[in-house]
Order: structure tokens, then C-alpha cells, then sequence
């Protein structure tokens, strides 16, 4: 086989497993809550992950009486404390990465009990203040969000220190000004609500807040255009100083905690799965909390939760992911069925070439009658179409011979390795959402004289897909 033909099958393959990927999104594995590090207490802090960096940057907040004005990154590992000198020490800020210049933009919050009204961005050395043209009025407890497809970072509402009113407004940061949008519809005036971009239905999504004596536990989105209430038949209870993000491994926006309308502090996870609200419930799980951080890790494909506002209102340092719980799944290839051929042509599996993910899976074919063979595998080993399988091949002149799998990938190149025997190998995708599927293989060969086709076909092998 040559080479662009190897390609060729390699593309092929490539297309079926982002179809299989699109096929499993709805049905994702359960995420769990695991605690991860310790870092610097405090709450009223703001996150936002760095993509260009990858690295997950926290900056401000407070802690038993003292507001911060320093910078940190999550590397996935560690909280690491960076020299840089920027935004004067405050709380009850928000931030947002932006994509499009590759900065993270922070606004306004409380410093020293005055409303803060400033813009200013990380390019992952220095902070940088911006002077635009014109801006949303100071103000806190405000929520910002980045709408990936208009490219634009999104702030909505807040609350007006020292004052009893609060915002309904909503801007967009273009890199260069802030420019205020005017909506036909808008959410109530609010403080303490959060917001998230939902990149699979390419809505920005906002939850929740206060307006002093009134909290609620509705849900909008944006569009771009206008704010377009949501009704969701089950949804969280009415919250403020929750966290929001979004978690694009299982395309769901993740809500933890906040402030009820009464009662004590709130410790339950939901999902947004673009049309409802549904509780997640775990073993283990962060304790309840408000004023607490969240921002999804692209690189290590986790929800990181920090810090926030403890029972006894104290700050707290603890550092949590929501990630999908990741079993371990032994890589396995069994063959099945027979072949057909004299001698019948055989797909051997190779004991060393199991179908790991991220590493190369492998198979030996046996009694080739010629060194002209390929490799079919599909993703159903039961049905072809709307026939149940196995499917006798003698009506296209291939009698003896059957189709063990679906063929949803033809052509898959082999080597020649003797006259008789040749070698098949492919490269598993280090893909999670394919850990446990099943991918189904035959080999077939030009066979001149065994039938009237001129081919045969040999038994199957059942690859399990595995991590270990």
C-alpha cells in the first residue's frame, strides 16, 4: 500500500473517531470532587484560566480582615505566588480570559471600601491598566464572562458600594473600549450572580444573585444580541456568591455553592446541560462555602475550585477539580468468527500491539495468498446497516466468507512481512471519551481464483479499548 493511501486511511480513521467522540458527549462519565492542594486562604477573590499559558490565574480577595492585591497561577499541581506588580489590593472583582488579544481582563471590585471602576490586563508577566474611551461604572459583586464566538469579554450588573441600588447594564470589552449594549430584554438588576460561556451551545449563560432583600435562582442567556430567559423545569435554589464554570471535557456549566435566600451557607453541585439543571451528588465533596473561585483547566480538562468563605467565616484554602472519574480499563483484542480461503485467511492478534490509548495497536494477518491486503473495522460487531451480523458475503460472489463487523472504515493500509504474512498497525487516539469502547477489525486480501470477487476475508478481532 502506498503511502498516500496510508494517510488516506489514517484521515478516515481520524473522521470516525470525532464522530464517536460527538456520539459520546451526551452520555459522559460522572465527574467527581477531589481535593487536590492547599493555597492561600481567602475569599472575594476572582479566575480565570490563562490559555496561552495554561495556567489557571487567581489575584486578589480577603482574609481575616486583610484584602489582597497579589497574583497567583495553578499549575496543576501547586498554587505559585508571581512578583508582579498591578491592580491595587480588592475584593468582589471579576475577570475573564481573552482570547482573541490572549490577556486576562479584570474590573472594577472594592478596595479599601470604595468602588473600584478600573480595567486592566495580564499578559502573563505584567498587569497592565487600559484608559478606554468609555467604561462601565465602579462597582463589585459584578460578573464577567468571555463569548467565545463574537469575541468578546461580557459584564453584567453589580452592585454599587455604599449604596442600596444595583446594575443592569451590560458591556462588552473589544480589547480596546468597553461598549455598552441595550438589549430589548435583560435580567433584573443584580449583584452576586455568576456567569459562564457555554462553547457548546455558544450561549453565555448567567445564574442567580441579589438585589439586596430579593435573591433569586433564575436562568438567562446571551446571545449577543439580547438576554433570553430560560425555563428550566429543575433548577438550584436561589443563591448569590456561587461560582460558575464551564466544563468543556463534558460539555456541561458546573455550579457549586453561594448563599441561599435563608438558611445556612449552600455545598451542592449542579450541571447545565443546555436545556436543564440537574444536582450532582459525589462521596467526596468541597465543604459549603461562598465567595469562592472556579475556572475550568483546558490542559488538565478539570473544573479547579479554590478558596471562599468557610461556616465559621473564616477564609479557606483549598483547592478542588470536577473531572470525569477515570476507571482503569484493560486493553484487550480477541478474535472472533472465522475466515474464509484455503487455507482461510487469519487475523491474529499481537500480544505485545494491545489497543492502548495513545499507543499503537497491532495484528498479524496469516495465510495471505497475496501480499495485496487491507484492514476493515467498524464500531459494531452486531449490526451492518439494518442486517444483524454475521452477513454471508456469497451474494457479491464471496461465498464461505462473512462480514464479522460494520466496515466503517475501509482500507486500512498493512506491510508485507513474508510472502504469506503481513502486518497491521494503527495509533489509538489518546481520546478519554473512547476509554472501554470496542472497535471491531477484519483483513481481507486479493485472492486470485478463490471465488468469483477474487477476495477473502478473514475471522475478526475485538479491540477493547483501554488505559493500562
Amino acid at each position: 500500500m502506498g503511502v498516500s493511501f496510508q494517510k488516506g486511511a489514517a484521515m478516515m480513521f481520524a473522521r470516525s473517531v470525532f464522530v464517536l467522540v460527538a456520539l459520546q458527549a451526551g452520555g459522559m462519565a460522572q465527574a467527581i470532587w477531589t481535593q487536590v492542594a492547599n493555597g492561600p486562604a481567602r475569599y472575594g477573590h476572582a479566575m480565570a484560566y490563562d490559555a496561552a499559558r495554561q495556567r489557571v490565574v487567581l489575584f486578589g480577595g480577603s482574609s481575616n480582615g486583610t484584602q489582597f492585591g497579589d497574583t497567583w497561577e495553578w499549575n496543576g499541581t501547586s498554587w505559585l505566588q508571581l512578583a508582579a506588580s498591578g491592580p491595587s489590593a480588592r475584593t468582589i472583582h471579576a475577570m475573564a480570559y481573552d482570547a482573541a488579544s490572549q490577556r486576562v481582563v479584570l474590573f472594577g471590585g472594592i478596595g479599601g471600601g470604595i468602588g473600584l471602576g478600573d480595567t486592566w490586563e495580564w499578559d502573563g508577566t505584567n498587569w497592565v491598566q487600559r484608559t478606554p474611551a468609555a467604561s462601565p461604572s465602579p462597582r463589585s459583586g459584578h460578573a464577567m464572562a468571555y463569548d467565545a464566538a463574537r469575541q468578546r469579554v461580557v459584564l453584567f450588573g453589580g452592585g454599587f458600594p455604599g449604596s442600596a441600588s444595583f446594575a443592569s447594564d451590560t458591556w462588552e470589552w473589544n480589547g480596546t473600549d468597553w461598549v455598552q449594549r441595550t438589549p430589548v430584554a435583560s435580567p433584573s438588576a443584580r449583584s452576586s450572580h455568576a456567569m459562564a460561556y457555554d462553547s457548546a451551545r455558544q450561549r453565555l449563560l448567567l445564574f442567580g444573585g441579589s438585589s439586596g432583600s430579593v435573591v433569586v435562582g433564575d436562568t438567562w442567556e446571551w446571545d449577543g444580541t439580547n438576554w433570553l430567559p430560560r425555563f428550566p423545569w429543575n433548577y438550584p435554589s436561589p443563591r448569590f456568591y456561587h461560582a460558575m464554570a464551564y466544563d468543556a471535557a463534558r460539555q456541561r456549566v458546573v455550579v457549586f455553592g453561594g448563599i441561599p435566600g435563608s438558611g445556612s451557607l449552600l455545598g451542592d453541585t449542579w450541571e447545565w446541560d443546555g436545556t436543564n439543571w440537574v444536582q450532582r451528588t459525589t462521596v467526596t465533596s468541597p465543604s459549603r462555602r461562598c465567595w469562592h473561585g472556579m475556572a475550568y483547566d483546558v490542559a488538565r480538562q478539570g473544573v479547579v475550585l479554590f478558596g471562599g468563605l468557610a461556616l465559621s467565616f473564616s477564609g479557606l484554602g483549598d483547592t478542588w477539580t470536577w473531572s470525569a472519574a477515570v476507571p482503569s480499563i484493560s486493553a484487550s483484542a480477541t478474535a472472533y468468527g472465522a475466515g474464509c480461503g484455503s487455507p482461510a485467511l487469519g487475523f491474529v492478534p499481537d500480544t505485545n500491539g494491545r489497543p492502548l490509548l495513545g499507543q499503537t495497536g497491532s495484528a498479524t494477518i496469516v495465510n495471505a495468498p497475496t501480499p495485496v491486503a487491507a484492514v476493515a473495522m467498524g464500531w459494531s460487531n452486531q449490526f451492518y446497516g439494518s442486517f444483524a451480523l454475521p452477513v454471508t458475503l456469497a451474494g457479491i460472489g464471496m461465498p464461505g466468507c462473512d462480514l464479522q463487523q460494520s466496515a466503517d472504515m475501509l482500507g486500512l493500509g498493512t506491510s508485507p512481512l513474508t510472502p504469506s504474512t503481513l502486518s497491521f498497525s494503527l495509533t489509538i487516539p489518546n481520546v478519554p471519551s473512547l476509554l472501554g469502547s470496542h472497535v471491531y477489525a477484519q483483513a481481507y486480501g486479493f485472492a486470485p481464483g478463490a471465488n468469483p470477487l477474487q477476495i477473502i476475508i478473514s475471522n475478526g478481532i475485538d479491540w477493547l479499548l483501554g488505559n493500562v
